[in-house]
C-alpha cells in the first residue's frame, strides 16, 4: 500500500555498486518528545527510494518540503520503515508557472 509522507528534503544520494544502484534520501524533521532537550536543529534520517526519485528531484534545494510516494518495506526485528517510489508533482509551482508564463507574453504586447 502506497501512502504520501511530507518530508523537509536536505539531500540525496545515488551509487553504483557492481551494478546495482542504491538511492538514498536524506531527510529532517524537528525533535519530538524526549529528544527535544537533546537535539539541536533537525533530526535526520536517510530513508531508501527507487534511483528514479534521485531524477525526480533535480530542481530541489535542501530545506524544501517535499512530498514523497512511500511504501512500508519490512526491515530488521519484524519492524517495518518507508522506502520512497516517487515524488509528488507540486500542483501549486507547477499551476503558477503555467499562468505566470501564460500571461507574461499578453503583457509584452
Amino acid at each position: 500500500m502506497q501512502f504520501e509522507m511530507i518530508s523537509t528534503f536536505l539531500g540525496c544520494s545515488r551509487v553504483n555498486v557492481d551494478g546495482r544502484i542504491f538511492c538514498s534520501v536524506f531527510t529532517g524533521q524537528e525533535p519530538v518528545g524526549d529528544n527535544t532537550a537533546n537535539t539541536r536543529g533537525y533530526e535526520v534520517t536517510k530513508i531508501g527510494a527507487d534511483p528514479e526519485v534521485f531524477d525526480q528531484l533535480h530542481e530541489v534545494k535542501a530545506g524544501d518540503q517535499i512530498k514523497f510516494v512511500a511504501l512500508l518495506k519490512k526491515a530488521a526485528g519484524g519492524k517495518s520503515q518507508p522506502y520512497f517510489v516517487g515524488v509528488v508533482p507540486d500542483q501549486k509551482a507547477a499551476s503558477a508557472s503555467g499562468s505566470g508564463a501564460s500571461s507574461k507574453p499578453a503583457a509584452d504586447k
